[in-house]
């Protein structure tokens, strides 16, 4: 269960410049990252406490068909999946959502309950914004 999970001010830059630029200079929120740290989301977070290597690097598409935009609840919806051949051996508490700029900027942070994370056990981070 994610606790405390927080838009950052990089992410509503994101979704400001995304939405009144007629040429945006930053990119979609499209990955994702997971982390062992602790710390509390706050809006100015800038990356997640302690990164973990997922699968050759930090950070990972989401799921494909993902994110799913709701117009009519004014939600968005972001699914995640770290396979049994990945980030194993951590005990992860965190997740966050970025884009693909080159300086990815994080959209979004969560800290969780420990998961301790073995080649037996397949995780789905999903993560719900409601506007």
């Amino acid at each position: 269960m994610a606790t405390g999970q927080k838009i950052t001010n990089s992410g509503l830059n994101i979704m400001l410049n995304r939405t009144f630029k007629s040429s945006p200079d930053y990119t979609a929120p499209s990955l994702f990252k997971i982390g062992t740290g602790t710390t509390t989301p706050t809006i100015s977070d800038t990356d997640l406490e302690t990164p973990v290597n997922i699968d050759g690097d930090n950070f990972k598409s989401f799921v494909s068909g993902y994110p799913i935009i709701n117009e009519t609840n004014l939600d968005i919806t972001f699914r995640c999946l770290v396979s049994t051949n990945e980030a194993n051996g951590n005990s992860l508490t965190e997740f966050g959502i970025v884009n693909t700029d080159s300086t990815k900027k994080l959209f979004s942070r969560a800290v969780h309950t420990p998961i301790s994370k073995t080649s037996g056990i397949i995780i789905s981070y999903i993560e719900k914004d409601k506007f």
